[in-house]
């Protein structure tokens, strides 16, 4: 992996990260993106490239803080925090973030839709909805081949998250959302779970999709990539969640 030239953050900058984590785990679980007690979220720590925020296994994301989550390196350390974290997560995200220094915000869900796609032969169809094209060209698949819980399968992830992929549908299993942000990889992971509804609900009427063109495709992920929505819409989840779930910046 290459190392970046970064400034060293404040504490406030610090702090403000693990808020926006903690944001995000509180709105999946609003949004029933999570399941049970797994699923996993990550963030390089600003200024650095070698240690990242994971949340520890064991609470329900409804009730995590920021204060509850976890600084690891990518050897397997703790650096920050108190508790343990579960062996496929570590494998995942330590995989991501090696193999990409912009994938600053990873997030893993077994979200029902997307999770739903990921079980049938076409998966998401990125031509079939406006929210699909965000993702045009950016998905790839990625067969399973069971718990992700050695190196060997943190090297198979790293191989399938080449540049510019923003989804690894992992088939049979879940999803990975890459960002180069917080506010980014949620504005992805948003619309990636109601695009692949209205899929459903689509093939749910037995009426074949009606695709857009290519090259419409193309023009409406160009268009979804340069508008500066995700920091308005994050905003807004964390006004939802100071409303329907405090706590979470303790």
């Amino acid at each position: 992996m290459t190392s970046l030239v970064l400034s060293k953050p404040s504490a406030e900058q610090l702090w403000e990260q693990r808020l926006e984590l903690a944001t995000a785990f509180r709105a999946a679980s609003m949004h029933g993106f999570n399941e049970g007690i797994d699923n996993h979220f990550s963030a390089v720590v600003h200024g650095t490239d070698d240690r990242f925020l994971l949340n520890p296994y064991g609470p329900d994301w409804s009730e995590l803080t920021a204060r509850d989550l976890l600084t690891i390196d990518l050897d397997g350390h703790l650096v920050e925090g108190d508790g343990s974290w579960e062996r496929t997560a570590f494998v995942i995200h330590r995989a991501v973030h090696r193999a990409r220094t912009d994938a600053r915000c990873v997030l893993h869900t077994h979200m029902p839709y997307a999770t739903a796609l990921s079980m049938t032969e076409t998966g998401l169809q990125t031509r079939a909805s406006q929210n699909a094209m965000f993702f045009h060209d950016r998905v790839v698949r990625l067969p399973y081949a069971g718990l992700a819980d050695a190196d060997e399968e943190g090297a198979r992830i790293a191989d399938a998250v080449v540049a510019d992929v923003s989804v690894v549908m992992l088939d049979n299993h879940g999803v990975l959302v890459i960002g180069s942000s917080i506010p980014d990889a949620w504005q992805k992971l948003y619309f990636l779970e109601r695009a692949c509804l209205a899929q459903v609900l689509a093939q749910s009427t037995g009426s074949p999709l009606r695709l857009a063109s290519s090259a419409v495709a193309e023009h409406t992920a160009h268009q979804w990539k340069v508008m500066p929505g995700a920091g308005a819409q994050f905003a807004a989840v964390r006004r939802s969640v100071d409303r329907f779930s405090p706590g979470w910046e303790i």
